[in-house]
């Protein structure tokens, strides 16, 4: 019998081809995980930087320190005070830098972040203390900062 097989049977190449896509199928969604961590990365890495900016102003301002305990941004839209007072023009500030105004151009279109119903932005002062509540994601990412001023 001198029948020698030379080649791959049908069989053979199928299972290379389910084993090679069961590879693919798992690079794509490490790669899935990896973007949405990135993403999660950027928007705390934002948390953080618009809560210190926020606190310093407060620090820098202690003679107004207790003007500053009335601003919390629960709703999406946001109305500016327009005031002539430091603090008043700090605030306007803050709701800028929240709402991410003129940071993203795209075909001369501003790019806001999505706005969820959960999210809110609080500031605290009390007896030369001030404190800083931000709730993003529908509330789910969480930052607190807290500082003493004199």
């Amino acid at each position: 019998m001198d029948n020698l097989n030379k080649g791959i049977s049908i069989i053979e190449s199928l299972v290379c081809i389910v084993i090679i896509g069961i590879g693919f199928i798992a690079i794509m969604q490490l790669s899935a995980f990896s973007i949405n961590s990135m993403d999660r990365a950027t928007e705390k890495n934002k948390l953080n930087f618009l809560s210190e900016m926020v606190l310093e102003d407060i620090i820098a301002d202690p003679d107004n320190g207790s003007k500053y305990g009335n601003f919390n941004q629960t709703s999406c839209s946001y109305t500016y005070s327009g005031g002539s007072n430091l603090y008043q023009k700090k605030i306007d500030k803050w709701k800028n830098k929240l709402e991410e105004k003129n940071f993203i151009k795209i075909d001369n279109k501003d790019r806001k972040p999505s706005c969820k119903s959960g999210d809110s932005k609080k500031t605290i002062v009390g007896n030369g203390t001030g404190k800083v509540n931000f709730f993003t994601g529908e509330g789910k990412r969480k930052k607190y900062l807290g500082v003493v001023f004199k």
